[in-house]
């Protein structure tokens, strides 16, 4: 029950601070730290820091209570983040190659990819399937993606759509 009531609170307050950070950037003068962690255009690429370091922020004070609970939890929470990511990039391309952009969908999609990557995260923690070094795996996951925003947040591929602005709100 007490996992169960951890990873619905985090659909909500994920969602809640990914809100917040989609306007961080401009809350702080644009400060370079937060930059690092929040949107500073309209890509789809920069939107993703929303939704990762939402689940990170969260994950880290989910684990101040139910961490030492679930063997596998910084795993769980690095890989769901992860698919949080995928899915919504899945998602958002999938929709608007049939439909312009919209934002109502834009945030549908973001909370279905919540939604569905705190369900993974439950499963796996769930699972008390245990394997030794899956969490090192998830902090070298965490560590390799926070290091590709904060590389590509000053210097982004110029050959990918994702980095492109597109996000016209």
């Amino acid at each position: 029950m007490k996992l169960t009531y951890w990873e619905f609170l985090g659909i909500l307050f994920i969602s809640g601070l990914g809100i917040f950070l989609h306007y961080a950037y401009e809350l702080f003068n644009n400060h370079q730290f937060i930059a690092l962690i929040a949107p500073i255009n309209e890509t789809i690429w920069e939107h993703l820091k929303m939704i990762f370091y939402g689940m990170i922020g969260f994950a880290l004070i989910e684990y101040i209570f139910i961490g030492n609970d679930n063997k596998n939890f910084i795993f769980a929470k690095a890989f769901s983040s992860v698919l949080a990511c995928f899915l919504l990039v899945v998602l958002y391309y999938g929709y608007t190659s049939f439909l312009d952009a919209k934002l109502y969908l834009d945030i549908i999609i973001f909370v279905v990819a919540i939604i569905i990557a705190q369900l993974f995260s439950f499963a796996i923690l769930k699972s008390k399937l245990f394997v030794r070094g899956l969490n090192f795996i998830g902090i070298i996951l965490i560590f390799v993606v926070a290091l590709l925003f904060a590389s590509y947040t000053y210097e982004p591929p110029h050959n990918s759509e994702i980095f492109i602005e597109l996000l016209k709100h």
